[in-house]
């Protein structure tokens, strides 16, 4: 498969619409916390909050993501959106994935 196809596959636009997502998933969680500010980046949420954001975003995209950190290490919210992108594609769930990412994102705009 040539890097023209993968490339196809995740664009940065649908990364970017994907992570602002997850942002403001992490934002509502922490607003529902007493004394939590919300987070700018993936690295200021703490455990508790971390471990809400991973399972909402299970319940919404109807997909594991919570078993699937192991090893992971990224600190921003772009890179657990593009680590979640790439759990999909790996399981074959990639076109699913985007289209319940995008469905979200248009039911969230007013």
């Amino acid at each position: 498969m040539s890097d023209n196809a993968t490339a196809t596959e995740t664009t940065p636009s649908f990364i970017d619409e994907f992570t602002e997502l997850i942002r403001r998933t992490a934002a509502t969680i922490c607003a529902e916390q007493p004394d939590v500010p919300a987070p700018e980046e993936l690295r200021d949420l703490d455990s508790f909050s971390m471990v809400q954001v991973l399972l909402d975003l299970e319940n919404e995209l109807d997909m594991k993501v919570l078993e699937e950190l192991e090893g992971f290490e990224g600190r921003t919210f772009r890179e657990i959106a593009e680590h979640i992108a790439d759990v999909a594609r790996r399981g074959g769930t990639y076109a699913e994935f985007e289209a319940t990412v995008r469905r979200i994102v248009d039911d969230g705009t007013d």
